[in-house]
């Protein structure tokens, strides 16, 4: 076998000359190659020991788009079918230790208000300000099975599935942090995962060149239309005080939107707030005033509504956003 190309069944030692010869020698895997090596690492025919290797050398110089998206092909393969679930927009949620609260967990609520079914999907995290403890703090059931799953997305709208109910390998992969010190391409994988194959993804990322990244790899794969942006700690949260660059891709074409700041950060320093999870359940009741984190829950809902085609234009995904949000009923009748 060439030294060049990795199939299927061959030893995994292959992968790792692609990839760890050296600056001059080495190379990121083809697609086709990146789907077997993700296979061969989810069937558990790699050791640790060339599992540690692979996932450090790919996190000291990065992933590659065709890399990602081969990953996210051997991943998808491995998964049961979700497609009945009837999802129109896949939103994930992995950053393991929020520094503010999810108030993107009341933006998703809103889209769901419009009509659109949404699947959250994720990690447990650490911390007080978890996703899922904010989700147990709102009273919404955190699915222990996809029939869990689907029933939530009939009475709601809105359903969360935990990353290892959807896949208890890619769960065990994730955990590896502790052990390898920092996160892996694992990571970038479960934000593209999209078990439910929905018609539209919306994806925060953490650090910018991920943006172009989950785009281009998005084009790889030639699935539903996304929207991905920098958001609060890697989640898919608007933070309200800047503008909001936000990479479109649809119809296997890729532009970028900038989407206007909200808020004075000189007025509104929510950087500093209290990770207090009632607050969450307060803002939405209207028992808490907080300029920053409603113009936060509105205008991330706003980018999913645009991303779904329920609005034309920015502004039209506003004025939309703003009225749900003004028409919303209490969150016990919600839920």
């Amino acid at each position: 076998m060439s030294d060049r190309v990795f199939r299927a069944g061959a030893p995994f030692a292959e992968v790792l000359r692609i990839v760890g010869r050296g600056p001059t020698l080495s190379r990121a895997l083809e697609l086709e190659e990146a789907e077997a090596a993700m296979a061969a690492i989810l069937e558990g025919r790699v050791d640790e020991l060339q599992l540690g290797a692979f996932l450090l050398t790919l996190r000291t110089r990065g992933e590659a788009a065709s890399e990602l998206a081969g990953f996210v092909r051997a991943a998808r393969a491995s998964l049961p079918d979700l497609s009945a679930l009837a999802v129109d927009l896949d939103w994930p949620s992995y950053a393991d230790a929020h520094k503010q609260l999810p108030w993107f967990l009341l933006a998703a609520r809103l889209v769901a208000l419009s009509g659109a079914r949404l699947l959250l999907h994720g990690v447990a995290g650490e911390g007080p300000a978890g996703t899922r403890e904010a989700l147990a703090a709102l009273g919404l059931p955190i699915a222990r099975s996809v029939d869990e799953a689907a029933r939530a997305l009939d009475r709601t709208g809105l359903a969360y599935l935990p990353v290892e109910v959807v896949s208890p390998r890619l769960a065990e992969l994730l955990d590896l942090k502790p052990r390898l010190g920092v996160r892996t391409a694992v990571n970038s994988l479960v934000r593209a995962l999209d078990p439910a194959r929905a018609r539209a993804r919306i994806v925060g990322v953490f650090h910018p060149p991920y943006l172009r990244l989950h785009a281009e790899a998005e084009q790889i794969l030639g699935g539903a239309r996304a929207a991905i942006f920098k958001g609060g700690g890697g989640e898919a949260q608007r933070n309200p005080e800047k503008a909001c660059l936000v990479v479109r891709v649809e119809a296997g074409e890729v532009r970028e939107e900038l989407w206007p700041a909200l808020t004075s950060e000189e007025r509104h320093p929510w950087r500093q707030e209290p990770l207090e999870l009632a607050r969450l359940a307060a803002l939405w009741e209207g028992e808490l005033r907080a300029p920053g984190p409603r113009a936060a829950v509105i205008g991330t809902a706003a980018i999913a509504l645009h991303l779904l085609g329920r609005a034309g234009s920015q502004a039209e995904a506003q004025n939309l956003a703003e009225n749900l949000w003004r028409e919303r009923p209490r969150w016990a009748r919600a839920a």
